[in-house]
């Protein structure tokens, strides 16, 4: 039998639903399909079969690389590429570009260009080494949030290794928040990365993928709520441990440290952090502006912070993290203008700015709570509540939307309808003192309102 150019290795766990997709996407690139199962009991391993997949069963070990190596040590391709059930190839190069590519690149790795689907419409891309020489020096490494690219580095120089372009485009949708709640994988990543940092309390990876697992951004900014705490203490130990991370990694983590911050009114730190750590990047110089904002003593502070925001406006995004988001330069970074613009006492271009901020597409709740914000400071209740509902139909993940109908209907006596935005506020940011307030006033005008 002739040696097969590409073969697609997986590993998969009750994927029956996302698992054809995938497959029927690669179907026209790849000579072989290599699945691992580790434990599914929904009839994964048959629909793969179906999908003329060799399958391999494996008890689940807590280890992502064990797996992964599994599938490797099975693949006869040449090369190798490497995909996960809630991933489709989605664009790119065509099959017949690919082969060639293959036949005769002398890169021993290419990239591909994953393109996160996130809530609201936004979108993260980023490049990723997914597609490989099939050597044996070449296996997967740490137990979760697994690399190829160390064990490549190794064998070709890490000088040398300057990854090609493959030209696949990877869609996933596995950060959906929907999606992750439909197959708890944010509650499983949360125990198993707890488990991974207790295990190697001295290992930077995992103290920095549970930072960011519980401290979400939406929007640039983070999630308020008690779960930054524990975020915060990974971010902190990481600050004190400098160059810990690969560089993207470590802007990232920068990131995420600042924005924590912010949610909890910490300004100074904030800009500390980035200063230090952070880049010059669209995502780094919004979380500027906010402090900045935040730490402004008149109106020159404010319009200082304006300008760096309006500095982004349509810049490419070139924040070095592992998952750049697009649509900061573009809607978000409006509305964050025309929220300042409100600050400043400038309606009218606030308007402007937030009407350009929603007329832009991938944008999620922000632009539509900036447009809110603009008509609540021009005294317009109803149509402030009329922009928050627009930000939810955008982003229903998004607590500052459920917020903000929760506290309008409150200011209309509206307290028993305010009641289940402001609960689901609460849910989407738990521990989020003003959630928490709002929906203890609404509680009490309820059963005030049900006694008289």
């Amino acid at each position: 039998m002739s040696e097969p150019l590409l073969s697609l290795c997986m590993i998969v766990r009750d994927e029956r639903e996302l698992l054809p997709r995938c497959l029927a996407s690669a179907a026209p690139y790849v000579d072989e399909v290599v699945v691992v199962d580790t434990g599914s009991t929904d009839g994964t391993p048959e629909v793969a079969k179906r999908h003329g997949a060799q399958v391999i069963e494996r008890r689940w070990e807590d280890d992502f690389s064990l797996a992964r190596n599994a599938a490797l040590d099975a693949a006869r391709g040449r090369f190798v590429l490497v995909l996960d059930a809630d991933e489709w190839l989605d664009g790119g190069a065509a099959p017949i570009e690919l082969r060639r590519e293959l036949e005769r690149v002398e890169a021993e790795a290419l990239t591909v260009e994953i393109v996160d689907r996130l809530d609201g419409g936004a979108e993260g891309r980023y490049p990723l080494v997914r597609l490989f020489r099939n050597r044996d020096a070449y296996r997967y490494e740490g137990r979760f949030h697994e690399q190829i690219t160390p064990s490549i580095a190794r064998h070709a120089g890490a000088a040398e290794l300057r990854p090609g372009s493959s030209g696949l485009v990877v869609g996933h949708d596995g950060y959906l928040a929907a999606r992750r709640r439909e197959r708890d994988k944010a509650g499983r990543n949360l125990a198993f990365l707890r488990r991974q940092v207790e295990a190697q309390p001295d290992d930077p990876a995992g103290r920095y993928f549970l930072a960011r697992e519980r401290a979400p951004l939406r929007g640039g900014r983070a999630v308020p709520g008690d779960h930054l705490e524990e975020a915060l203490a990974h971010l902190e130990w990481l600050d004190r441990a400098p160059r810990a991370l690969a560089a993207a990694l470590d802007v990232d983590a920068a990131r995420i440290h600042a924005a924590a911050l912010l949610a909890r009114g910490l300004a100074r730190q904030a800009l500390d952090v980035l200063e230090r750590r952070g880049d010059r990047g669209v995502a780094c110089e919004l979380l500027r502006a906010d402090a900045e904002a935040m730490l402004a003593a008149d109106l020159g502070g404010l319009e200082a912070a304006l300008s760096r925001v309006e500095a982004c406006f349509d810049r490419a995004t070139r924040d070095r993290g592992p998952a750049a988001e697009p649509a900061l330069a573009g809607p978000v970074a409006r509305a964050r203008a025309a929220e300042l613009l409100v600050a400043l006492g400038r309606f009218d271009a606030a308007r402007g700015r937030a009407e350009e901020a929603v007329g832009f597409p991938g944008g999620g709740a922000a632009p539509w709570n900036a447009m809110a914000a603009v008509a609540r400071a021009s005294g317009s209740v109803v149509e402030a509540l009329r922009c928050h509902a627009h930000a939810i139909e955008a982003d229903r993940h998004d607590p500052w939307a459920w917020l903000g109908v929760g506290t309008l209907l409150l200011e209309l006596d509206q307290a028993r309808e305010a009641l289940e935005p402001l609960r689901n506020a609460e849910r989407l940011a738990p521990g989020w003192r003003e959630a928490g307030e709002a929906l203890a006033r609404a509680e009490a005008a309820e059963a005030e309102g049900a006694a008289s």
